[in-house]
């Protein structure tokens, strides 16, 4: 369901949780590695972040 979005060249939005707190991050994708379960996204800053796919709560 949410690998649909994860396609779109746009900014997507994502709630994830790390540390037993959620966060939410805006960026784009820019890898997407299913060996290791990772997102990794870009924000408006171009700075990069590394999500595991089974923390993700909602992408929009």
């Amino acid at each position: 369901m949410f690998l649909k979005k994860l396609t779109q060249n746009g900014l997507i939005t994502v709630d994830y949780y790390t540390n037993g707190a959620l966060q939410t991050l805006k960026g784009r994708v820019y890898r997407l590695n299913l060996k290791d379960q990772l997102l990794s996204l870009k924000d408006e800053k171009q700075k990069s972040f590394s999500i595991r796919l089974s923390s993700i709560r909602h992408i929009y």
